[in-house]
């Protein structure tokens, strides 16, 4: 082979303490090489927003700066105070093109809680494929943060319904509109007024500049249940 093969300079090392390096000829080169030096000011060190540096942030969020440039989902799961909002938040500043919001699921989540944050930052457009739900500011996408997902009790049928809801938007990329007004303005806006009373068929909407990221705490910690293997 023509590439370059890795040789560790002790037992201690491996192949996670090192990333290929685009910008230089695809060479092999240490995570703890692109660590930078913070100099704090005095008045900055109480800040609680302030993220120092480590080999294991930098490696994080390239990771996460990869997914949400390419809009994956993806679910962070770590212990309490293991820095998954922290990282995630860090990282999204450096995507000015993303909006974060973010949701704290409990027990009682439903899908409601959802469709509430779309109708707030997004709006229902009627478009030649049909009925589209996009965020409000131009060319931004939307980055719903789902934080202690694995919250959520099952129903009476062992559904999460909150869950279930999340795992369409993932794999359909949209849901059925029942009767919200904001759909109904976009589908009929010269009836709106006339039908306002009227419950509306349900109707596809589809998802636009919309991305999903979660966060869990291990289904071993308290009050948390295993993420249903349909979501995973």
């Amino acid at each position: 082979t023509t590439i370059e093969v890795l040789s560790f300079a002790s037992d201690e090392e491996s192949l996670l303490d090192f990333t290929v390096s685009l910008r230089n000829d695809a060479k092999w080169t240490k995570w703890s090489e692109q660590v930078p030096t913070v100099v704090l000011e005095s008045r900055q060190v109480l800040s609680t927003n302030i993220v120092i540096p480590t080999i294991d942030t930098v490696r994080h969020r390239s990771a996460l700066h990869a997914w949400l440039a390419e809009h994956k989902p993806l679910i962070l799961c770590g212990p309490p105070g293991s820095g998954k909002t922290m990282t995630l938040t860090a990282t999204l500043q450096s995507l000015p093109e993303c909006v974060l919001v973010s949701l704290n699921f409990s027990s009682a989540t439903t899908p409601d809680l959802i469709l509430k944050t779309f109708t707030q930052y997004c709006e229902y457009v009627k478009t030649p494929q049909g009925l589209v739900l996009r965020p409000q500011q131009v060319g931004k996408w939307l980055v719903v943060f789902c934080d202690e997902i694995n919250l959520v009790e099952p129903d009476a049928y062992g559904t999460p319904r909150a869950l279930a809801f999340v795992r369409q938007l993932i794999s359909r990329k949209g849901f059925w509109a029942l009767s919200t007004n904001s759909a109904r303005a976009a589908l009929e806006p010269g009836r709106f007024a006339r039908v306002a009373s009227q419950r509306c068929a349900p109707r596809w909407v589809s998802l636009e500049r919309v991305a999903l990221v979660a966060a869990c705490n291990p289904p071993t910690d308290a009050g948390r249940k295993p993420l249903p293997r349909r979501l995973l």
